[in-house]
């Protein structure tokens, strides 16, 4: 069966969830870093994000976080960048598209404390 998007907002908890799991994909673990957590199936694919506040950081990116309860389409993509990777999520909202990036960096190994 083929993949299908779906989301939700939920204002109460300001979450966004998107998800992209389909009928056979068996699901191994998740994640959080920051303010997402993904989920993966045993393929090692994200088929599930979550973005925790996402109203605030709608809004920290002067996007009039209204749209989130006015939504009729989500989707997301990630992309491995750099020293960590960027997710770009894709939002529509009445007939507006919102495109915006959540970057996640993974530390290098001299950036990371080690107590003695």
């Amino acid at each position: 069966m083929d993949k299908k998007t779906t989301f939700m907002y939920d204002d109460f908890s300001d979450r966004l969830f998107i998800s992209r799991k389909s009928e056979k994909d068996v699901m191994d673990g998740s994640v959080r870093i920051l303010d997402v957590i993904l989920d993966f199936n045993k393929q090692g694919k994200v088929t599930n994000i979550e973005l925790i506040d996402a109203s605030q950081y709608l809004n920290s990116l002067d996007i009039n976080p209204k749209i989130l309860s006015k939504l009729n389409y989500a989707d997301f993509s990630i992309k491995e960048l750099r020293n960590g990777y960027v997710i770009i999520f894709l939002l529509k909202s009445g007939k507006e598209f919102f495109k915006f990036p959540y970057s996640i960096h993974i530390p290098t190994r001299k950036q990371v404390p080690i107590a003695s």
